[in-house]
């Protein structure tokens, strides 16, 4: 092999990836991703992790609040004896773990259209 074809081929190679890259990095920016708030093992609530918005729905031990803030979220307000979900603070898509309440049964989690 000449040295013009290799370079022809390593030219095609770093062609092939950038628009590999490029391709992964416009799908990422273009997904929606939504909460979803289930009880019991159901949907009760989806949210928009976009949308600045508070949600109320109900646990087994009673009212619950979910505040949805700059591409972050977090349960404000439940009534449940240890309190611990709201205390996990805000959750983002980027550092993302599902937020577990587990005497109220409900699970805000996150998925990808």
């Amino acid at each position: 092999m000449s040295k013009k074809e290799i370079k022809l081929i390593v030219a095609i190679l770093f062609i092939a990836l950038g628009i590999y890259v490029g391709v992964q990095i416009y799908n990422r920016m273009n997904v929606k991703t939504y909460g979803i708030v289930t009880y019991k093992n159901q949907v009760i609530h989806t949210f928009n992790v976009n949308k600045d918005e508070d949600y109320y729905f109900n646990g087994s031990y009673g009212k619950m609040k979910l505040e949805v803030k700059d591409g972050k979220w977090r349960i404000t307000e439940e009534e449940c004896p240890n309190h611990i979900c709201s205390s996990i603070g805000w959750v983002s898509a980027k550092d993302y773990f599902p937020i577990v309440c587990i005497p109220n049964e409900v699970i805000v989690t996150l998925k990808d259209n």
